[in-house]
């Protein structure tokens, strides 16, 4: 095989949807277009830390993997929400290994070296008999990791800041025509989970994006649902379904979910939100909750997936929560359970596969792909 990322062996995807074939099969297993993902879309990236509400109060923490990086999400006395890289100053080691929890402040296991909330280093034996400056790599903070928030989503950076868009024009008007309208910012986690699947991170994105599927492998879940797709500037892409019960829901059951969560509004309050925060985060934001999967790559045929289900504040204080959300764990984890099912299927196939083609229903799809090839090979 010639290079594989020579423009030309990509010329049939980049045709018009309806004379345009699927990627080869190498960009869902060679490790080397892999490598140049991570450089060329992951890096470069914002991405999806979790909720502002996880951490409401100060000390307040949790913990997540991106890109093989261990980070630390905490709030601070000061009340501010900062990301640090989980790893001590001293020699490296775990500060907190918890999911979450609450801190008065981060104290590295190995030696004790102990930080505020804010990331400054307040002791550290074996360190008071030199000065700071004596010691090349010792007395530092924590690093920060850059960050912000939006509608109460957290964003962080791994990549080069200096070379890539802010926070506000990665998200475009997806702040604008998701976040805003759905009222994110009412959002409590309240059921989170992470693992691996052996199959392409793209597989699992493609499958979010297009609603051919979704009479066969969803056929007792969700079955036919019709969907249009939103303008979207930045990098997003999503579907729209439009209908008054919440698709989180089995369909003999939508008339018994949850109210509408307060203050929506547009089409916010008339149907379903399916948006792909590019590369890999997939969020759906519905009238009643929203949840996540969100797809990290850990080698060109596995992904890490952190799944994560949330509320309207106003519904879990609710007396009949605890009860009336099993039905909306129970409808969701099979939805995913299939999803993840199929794209391990598909990825079991793919080795010297020959190309297909996109559907009607999967305009989506052939959109998203050639987004992947304009940043990967240059648009």
């Amino acid at each position: 095989m010639s290079d594989i990322f020579d423009p030309a062996l990509y010329a049939a995807t980049r045709l018009p949807r309806e004379h345009a074939e699927t990627m080869p099969f190498w960009v869902y297993t060679d490790h080397a277009w892999f490598e140049r993902e991570i450089e060329t879309m992951f890096r470069p990236a914002w991405h999806f830390a979790g909720l502002a509400s996880s951490v409401g109060k100060a000390g307040d923490f949790f913990t997540l993997r991106l890109l093989g990086e261990s980070l630390l999400v905490v709030r601070g006395d000061d009340g501010e929400v900062r990301v640090f890289r989980n790893s001590c100053s001293h020699r490296g080691s775990l500060i907190l290994d918890q999911e979450a929890g609450n801190c008065r402040a981060l104290r590295c296991p190995y030696h004790s070296w102990t930080y505020s909330l804010e990331g400054v280093l307040k002791y550290a034996p074996g360190l008071d008999q030199y000065g700071r400056h004596e010691l090349p790599g010792l007395g530092k903070n924590l690093v920060r990791v850059p960050s912000g928030i939006r509608e109460g989503l957290i964003f962080v950076h791994l990549g080069d800041l200096a070379n890539s868009p802010t926070l506000d024009d990665y998200l475009g008007n997806f702040t604008s025509t998701v976040a805003v309208p759905h009222q994110t910012a009412q959002m409590i986690a309240v059921n989170q989970r992470e693992y691996v699947l052996d199959s392409n991170w793209k597989l699992y994105v493609e499958v979010d994006m297009e609603t051919l599927h979704t009479k066969h492998i969803h056929r007792s879940s969700i079955g036919a649902q019709p969907v249009t797709s939103p303008l979207s500037e930045g990098n997003w892409i999503g579907v729209y379904h439009e209908s008054e019960h919440t698709p989180a829901l089995h369909p003999s059951e939508r008339r018994t979910g949850f109210p509408h969560t307060r203050g929506l509004t547009g089409a916010a309050s008339r149907g379903t939100h399916f948006s792909i925060l590019l590369p890999g985060f997939f969020v759906v934001t519905a009238q009643d909750t929203m949840w996540w999967i969100h797809k990290i790559p850990e080698s060109a045929t596995r992904t890490r997936v952190r799944v994560g289900y949330s509320f309207p504040t106003s519904t879990t204080e609710r007396t009949d929560f605890d009860e009336l959300s099993k039905r909306y764990y129970k409808r969701l984890d099979q939805v995913i359970e299939e999803d993840d099912w199929i794209t391990e299927h598909q990825q079991k196939g793919l080795n010297s596969s020959a190309p297909g083609c996109y559907l009607p229903e999967e305009h989506v799809v052939h959109r998203l792909d050639n987004w992947i090839l304009d940043q990967v090979l240059g648009a």
